[in-house]
């Protein structure tokens, strides 16, 4: 889990928050639909995963696999530990991140605002 929040979190702030989402989405038994197990099951980084990307046959590909990868997807530093034992109490189930600002946008629902 903290593996997975490191390579999602864009700051400090917004990985307790991000943690809320992953514990959700796994209490909802829904996928955990993380760009960056996608990418580490393509063993390559991108600056965007893209719609075919999704496709991966593999067991660390979050989209298709319900629950936890198999293993870790990368180091992970002290904060994304601290968010993975204590999440924020949210009842988020979804996150965008805006990769030229840096800012985590949260929601409770996939409808668009």
């Amino acid at each position: 889990m903290s593996s997975l929040i490191e390579k999602e979190a864009t700051a400090n702030v917004d990985r307790s928050k991000i943690s809320s989402v992953f514990y959700n989405r796994l209490k909802e038994s829904m996928p955990l639909q993380t760009d960056p197990t996608v990418l580490y099951a393509l063993g390559k980084h991108k600056s965007r995963t893209m719609y075919e990307d999704l496709k991966v046959d593999s067991p660390y590909n979050t989209y298709k696999n319900k629950g936890l990868p198999p293993g870790p997807i990368s180091n992970s530093g002290e904060t994304s530990m601290e968010a993975t034992l204590h999440p924020e109490k949210t009842e988020y189930l979804y996150f965008l991140a805006n990769t030229k600002t840096g800012q985590v946008y949260f929601s409770k629902t996939f409808r668009r605002a």
